[in-house]
């Protein structure tokens, strides 16, 4: 069961344990998911086991997205980076007074997540959650938020997150206000974050977008990143005859991963 995304979206929602399906995993995942009530399953599969994609395909899970994860490795020694050769933005930390301008720019952004692509999921509840999103990384939810501004207006942010034990950075959120694009200003916010995890002393930083953002992919590429792992994002939708759960008020910290 996820609370957090429950608690956002007013209905029950979990997630499958592990990556791969196989028959007798689908009777106990849909037996556990009706007696619990919940109206939808997500599913993070592997992309290269072909009985799990059938067994989905077979039981009602709908593709909703291909997650790519792409990898920046630090070069042994490390060799301190060169920035970018040209940025039309101050990249700096993120300030509370940013957070407005920076919920401004979710709203718009992210329109090719797996939440937008199932219309399941209420347009206005998807731009809220970004809004959520960013504003708890700027409240502590992520190590470091950069902000990338133009005349001391905010453009665009990217979110990072440190896992000291693996030595390994994770960028969460990045956006480019539609306005600021073309500008090399999405490369210097990457270039600030690169900078940002090498002087923590990471050994590796991971990035994660959708199979359908060509550009965010490519703006990976362009400074460095590798292609990791491809999954395979799946939701399962459940109806009851009596009406659906409403889900709770609470709010709880940590948004969706």
């Amino acid at each position: 069961m996820l609370a957090w995304d429950t608690a956002f979206f007013g209905f029950h929602i979990a997630r499958v344990r592990g990556d791969v399906l196989a028959q007798e995993k689908i009777q106990h995942i849909d037996a556990w998911c009706r007696q619990n009530r919940i109206r939808c399953l997500y599913f993070l599969a592997c992309s290269d086991d072909a009985d799990t994609t059938r067994l989905a395909e077979d039981n009602c899970f709908r593709l909703v997205d291909i997650r790519m994860t792409f990898e920046y490795k630090v070069p042994d020694p490390y060799v301190s980076m060169d920035g970018p050769p040209t940025c039309a933005a101050v990249i700096r930390p993120a300030r509370l007074e940013d957070i407005g301008p920076l919920q401004s720019i979710a709203r718009k952004s992210h329109r090719d997540t797996r939440f937008y692509y199932d219309t399941n999921f209420a347009r206005h509840l998807c731009e809220a959650l970004y809004e959520t999103w960013v504003k708890t990384s700027c409240e502590g939810y992520a190590d470091l938020v950069l902000v990338a501004e133009v005349d001391e207006v905010p453009v665009g942010y990217i979110a990072c997150h440190l896992d000291k034990e693996t030595r390994t950075g994770r960028i969460g959120l990045v956006a480019v206000d539609e306005q600021a694009q073309g500008r090399s200003i999405g490369k210097g916010l990457v270039w600030g974050a690169l900078e940002w995890f090498l002087a923590q002393g990471m050994r590796q930083v991971l990035i994660q977008t959708q199979g359908r953002n060509y550009a965010a992919q490519r703006l990976y590429q362009r400074c460095g990143f590798l292609t990791l792992e491809v999954q395979l994002w799946y939701h399962k939708w459940y109806t009851y005859p009596e009406t659906a759960d409403r889900g709770t008020d609470e709010f709880i910290q940590n948004p969706i991963q």
